[in-house]
C-alpha cells in the first residue's frame, strides 16, 4: 500500500481505495475501478493528492477551461501522436533498408499546432512532422477538428430533443468549448448521411408437393 500526503491508495480486490490518512481524518473513503489501462498504483496517488489539494484550495474542475481532464488529456493524446510518429518512421526506415536521415531516408521535420475539441474540452497538441510528408496520424486524422467521441455525444444530445443552440449552450457552459450551431448541423448531417444498415427479410419458400 503506498502513502501520499493526506491520502492512502491500496488494492483490495481489484479495486484502487483512496482514502484519507491522519492529516485529513473523517474523510469517507472513495473507491476507482481497477485501471484497465494499466495506470499505476503510483500515479492513481498522484491524482487522489492533486485532487485533494484542488478541492481544499477552492475546488475540483474536472472538464473545460483550467480543468484536469483536457490537461491529461492533451498530455495522453501528444504521448500517442509520438508514438505513432516513432512507428511511421521505424517502418520507413525499415521499407527503405534502414537508410537514415543522413543517406536519403525520412526524419522528424518540426511540429504543427492543433487545437482539438474532445468530449472533456478543448486542447492543444504539437501533430509532430517529418520531411516526407506521408505521416497520416490515426488518433487525429489530418483534417479533423474534434475527436469521434465529442460527435457521439452532440448526437446523443441531439437524440434527447436538444436544438443546435441548446447543444452549442451547453458545450460552452459544461465543456468550456466555443463551436457553432453550424458544426453541430455538420455532425447531425453527417450521420444522417449515412447509408442505413441492410435489413434481410426471411422468405418462405413454400414446399413442394408430389
Amino acid at each position: 500500500m503506498g502513502t501520499t500526503t493526506g491520502h492512502t491508495i491500496g488494492m483490495d480486490g481489484g479495486v484502487s481505495l483512496a482514502r484519507g490518512d491522519e492529516i485529513a481524518e473523517g474523510a469517507d473513503v472513495k473507491s476507482m475501478p481497477a485501471s484497465e489501462n494499466g495506470l499505476s498504483v503510483e500515479l492513481l496517488e498522484e491524482l487522489a493528492a492533486l485532487a485533494a489539494e484542488k478541492t481544499a484550495s477552492g475546488g475540483l474542475r474536472l472538464m473545460g477551461e483550467g480543468g484536469i481532464l483536457p490537461e491529461l488529456a492533451q498530455h495522453l493524446m501528444q504521448a500517442a501522436l509520438e508514438a505513432e510518429m516513432d512507428l511511421h518512421l521505424a517502418d520507413e526506415s525499415v521499407r527503405a533498408g534502414g537508410r537514415g536521415s543522413r543517406s536519403g531516408g525520412n526524419a522528424r521535420n518540426g511540429y504543427r499546432a492543433k487545437r482539438v475539441m474532445t468530449e472533456v474540452g478543448p486542447v492543444v497538441v504539437n501533430v509532430p512532422r517529418h520531411r516526407l510528408g506521408t505521416f497520416r496520424p490515426g488518433l487525429l486524422p489530418k483534417y479533423a477538428r474534434r475527436t469521434g467521441a465529442l460527435d457521439d455525444m452532440v448526437l446523443s444530445l441531439t437524440g434527447k430533443g436538444l436544438t443546435s443552440g441548446e447543444i452549442v449552450a451547453h458545450l460552452a457552459e459544461v465543456y468550456g468549448m466555443t463551436t457553432s450551431k453550424e458544426t453541430v448541423s455538420t455532425i447531425t448531417d453527417k450521420e444522417s448521411a449515412r447509408p442505413s444498415p441492410v435489413r434481410l427479410h426471411s422468405v418462405r419458400v413454400p414446399s413442394s408437393r408430389t
